[in-house]
């Protein structure tokens, strides 16, 4: 009940009227970014891309926020539709001075479902870039402000581009809200978006943001190297503390999507090589994850969670896995596949402990923890390829094997003096 009041306050929230400046309070933060590695000695750096703070709220109302090359303004909505928005304060940019112009249209919607008529709502953001001049810097541009409705609540949506990257010459951006609030039945969201570029397709991310006293804030931040046309579809279960995800574009070119979320927790999900369309389930609570699909991809996710030390890649993504994600913990995996590889690292580009697994197929558990005193077990596994790297500052360990053995156990203390044993319940481990 609580979760289909956040999305029904939501929905309230888009229906305001619009016009009012406000002047927050702001500081300029930095997201680490989640970078992804294709093995243990060779990484891939994803740009960091950041988004503000946008609180303390001085007056009511909705407007359109920009931050370019760090010139903060806010605009009234109705002001930026029909004037368009000066991001530069320069006069002799763009068309008569206004350097974008934007264009938003509320849309409420009756759906045919299997459940019935649902009411639905969209929000769409579309914004021209009017000039040249302003083509290469950093923006943020969003819509967004704060609602006094039974308490304060707050919304954004938007996208953010880097310095360097190509600002799309006309970017349309679709939020759509499925409340299901009649219905027994989880709330969904559809985000699509659609960049032209002057040139190749360049990075761009996309802002999410929700928040008030009783559910807190909740921000998302979708990365897209680079962005093409892309519908995401999130059906979360907050209760259960999973979401569905579908992915589907409409173009042959690789792409990398990164799904950023602070909240309840703090999580990056990097999916390298997205196919023309993917659907999936992500479950996670305290340090545990679980991933589910219908079918095999040929794609790599990559999931950092904050505050921990240790990391986890998978290439070519199974139908099933689960993970206790901690320095101690466990992985379930089920596959077909023997090009799925798992990766646990503490750090992504020079990390001094890692756990390599590849040549999988069937169900196995693993076990592990890592660091000074480790150990790592492997069941259910024949042809398996592991391979295990510790370094404590002068001391060095490296460990790699085909097993041929169903049960595969190594610990070691690379303390002085040390040890290191190993147990394959005498079966030839290669």
């Amino acid at each position: 009940m609580m979760r289909k009041m956040a999305v029904a306050i939501l929905a309230l929230l888009l229906f305001v009227p619009a016009g009012s400046v406000i002047t927050p309070q702001e500081e300029m933060h930095e997201v680490t970014a989640g970078e992804a590695h294709t093995t243990a000695d060779s990484f891939i750096s994803w740009p960091s891309a950041r988004w503000s703070e946008w609180r303390d709220y001085s007056q009511f109302g909705i407007s359109i926020r920009t931050v370019y090359n760090g010139i903060e303004k806010q605009t009234p909505v109705l002001q930026a539709v029909f004037n368009g928005v000066d991001v530069d304060n320069n006069p002799s940019t763009g068309v008569n001075g206004m350097d974008v112009k934007v264009s938003v249209i509320i849309l409420p919607l009756l759906q045919s479902t299997d459940m019935g008529y649902v009411l639905s709502l969209s929000l769409a953001l579309k914004v021209i870039r009017l000039g040249d001049e302003i083509k290469n810097g950093e923006l943020e541009i969003c819509l967004g402000g704060p609602v006094n409705f039974n308490g304060e609540q707050s919304f954004r949506i938007g996208f953010y581009s880097a310095e360097d990257e190509e600002i799309p010459r006309e970017v349309r951006e679709v939020l759509t809200v499925v409340p299901y609030l009649a219905y027994a039945r989880d709330p969904e969201f559809y985000l699509n978006v659609e960049p032209v570029f002057d040139g190749e397709n360049q990075d761009l991310s996309v802002l999410v943001e929700y928040g008030n006293d009783v559910f807190g804030e909740h921000h998302i931040m979708l990365d897209y190297f680079p962005a093409i046309n892309t519908m995401i579809k999130v059906t979360p279960s907050l209760g259960l503390g999973k979401m569905n995800v579908s992915i589907e574009r409409n173009a042959d070119i690789e792409q990398t999507v990164r799904m950023r979320y602070e909240g309840t927790m703090q999580v990056n999900v990097t999916i390298e090589d997205v196919p023309r369309a993917m659907a999936f389930s992500l479950g996670f609570s305290d340090n545990y994850m679980e991933y589910k699909a219908d079918d095999e991809f040929n794609a790599s996710m990559m999931v950092e969670l904050f505050g921990l030390e240790y990391l986890m890649r998978v290439e070519y993504l199974p139908r099933h896995f689960k993970a206790q994600f901690t320095q101690e913990g466990y992985i379930y995996l089920y596959t077909n596949q023997r090009k799925t590889t798992f990766i646990v690292a503490n750090d992504v580009e020079t990390p001094t402990s890692y756990f390599l697994i590849t040549n999988l197929t069937g169900e196995a558990i693993i076990r592990w923890a890592l660091g000074t005193q480790g150990f790592v077990t492997v069941d259910g596994f024949q042809g398996v390829h592991a391979e295990t790297h510790a370094e404590v500052g002068n001391l060095y360990f490296h460990f790699y094997a085909e097993m041929q053995t169903e049960h595969f156990e190594i610990t070691w203390n690379l303390a002085i003096p040390g040890s290191v044993f190993i147990d394959t319940n005498w079966e030839w481990v290669s």
